[in-house]
């Protein structure tokens, strides 16, 4: 019995964990293209991507596998655009 409450639990926080990342994934897209938001959606899908339950179904770890890399993928380019867009300071 134990471990059917472990398993439901473990569900439960999956469904969530895969919530809440679609929440901050519905704030960047409407606007709040945010570096640290950007930041948070790839730390949310690498705790999905290492969930035990996502390990014990290959379509939802292929799934968040891609997520995250476009994520990193936008992470990368806000950090670019950041950074090209501070004023370099040359004395």
């Amino acid at each position: 019995m134990l471990s059917a409450n472990a398993n439901t639990t473990g569900k439960q926080d999956m469904i969530q964990l895969h919530a809440a990342t679609c929440l901050m994934m519905t704030r960047f897209i409407n606007g709040r293209h945010c570096p640290k938001l950007a930041h948070v959606i790839v730390q949310q899908l690498q705790k999905l991507l290492s969930h035990p339950v996502t390990q014990e179904i290959p379509d939802s770890r292929d799934m968040y596998l891609q997520l995250l890399e476009h994520w990193q993928s936008v992470l990368s380019s806000l950090l670019e655009q950041k950074q090209a867009a501070r004023p370099s300071h040359l004395y």
